[in-house]
Parts: C-alpha cells; structure tokens; sequence
C-alpha cells in the first residue's frame, strides 16, 4: 500500500515523489512516458544541469534521483481509479494495478484521471486551492495540471515540490521542511 501514487512521470510528478520519498512516505508514480520534455532536444535553463541535457536525459536523471529517496516509478498508463473508502486502486491499462491512500495528478492537460475522478476544471486545467488539493478528498494536483504554471521544466519541478510539502504538511500536521539527509 502506498501514501501516495503520484500520476505522471514529467518533472513536477519526479520532483513531487523525490519530496514525498524524502519526507518518509510510500510513493510509487505512475510514468505513461508522454512527458512532454521528451520532445525536447537540450534543456539549457534547468539549474545544476550545466550540460544542457536532453529532455530524455534531464527525466532520467530526476527518476534516478526520486528512486535514490525511495520511490518506486512504474511504467503505464491509467485507465481505471476506484476510490475504495480511503484507498484509492488505480487500475492501468497494461494490467497493472495499485493501491494508494492519496492520488498527486501530475497530468499536464490530459483528462482521464481528473474525468474519471469528476474533479472540478476550467477548461482543461484542475482547480486546485494554493496548496494544490483538488475538490476530491485526498487527491492532490501539481504543475501544469492545475493551470498555475507554464510549461517550462524547472517551474513545473518547482510547483510539484510546493504541492509535495502541501500535502506532507497536511497529513502532519504541521509546516514541513526537508533540510537534513
């Protein structure tokens, strides 16, 4: 069973899992590899990647880095979220199925989880309050999803942090910080 499945594999979900992973929770992301950074051929403004990776490459190395904290990145695709009193099961189209007490939609402006959810939209975005919860009971969105950030790598990593310490501070109670090892 896992805290929090993370739905989308782009920079804002990877940066979300790395926070929440680091924060002593269960994360597992659900990574359909349609990250639009994929499309990308050098990343020149991403801080710390002074090699101006690729998009392939700058993903690679955010995974790397959320799995070094502990989470566990899934390949698929979701076609089916039972919210079965307190835990959600997510169901993907290759078989796959998982369990989560928590959802963080990482989504970009595809609609199937948020419809399959009935989450409240303005046109193609998620309506989040600042913290990034949704209208739904413990499902959570981040980056470009919630239409509060503009497609851009390191606004997006930011913006699914932000969320990730929303939502750690929510189920502790208490503001979060992530300063130690």
């Amino acid at each position: 069973m896992n805290d929090v499945l993370v739905i989308g594999g782009g920079p804002s979900g990877l940066s979300a899992a790395l926070f929440l992973a680091r924060a002593g929770l269960k994360v597992a992301v659900v990574d359909g590899g349609r990250s639009q950074l994929l499309t990308v051929s050098r990343v020149p403004n991403y801080p710390g990647a002074l090699d101006g990776p690729s998009g392939e490459e700058l993903l690679r190395r955010l995974k790397e880095h959320a799995e070094r904290y502990g989470a566990e990145v899934v390949r698929g695709v979701v076609k089916e979220v039972r919210d079965m009193g307190g835990v959600f099961e997510v169901f993907l189209e290759e078989g796959g199925r998982l369990e989560g007490e928590r959802l963080l939609l990482c989504t970009h402006k595809e609609p199937t989880v948020a419809s399959l959810l009935g989450l409240r939209r303005k046109g193609v975005f998620i309506e989040t309050d600042e913290g990034g919860r949704t209208s739904y009971p413990r499902v959570y969105a981040a980056g470009v999803a919630r239409g509060r950030v503009p497609g851009h790598a390191i606004v997006s990593a930011g913006d699914g942090a932000w969320v990730a310490v929303q939502l750690v501070s929510d189920l502790r109670g208490e503001a979060y910080k992530d300063h130690t090892d």
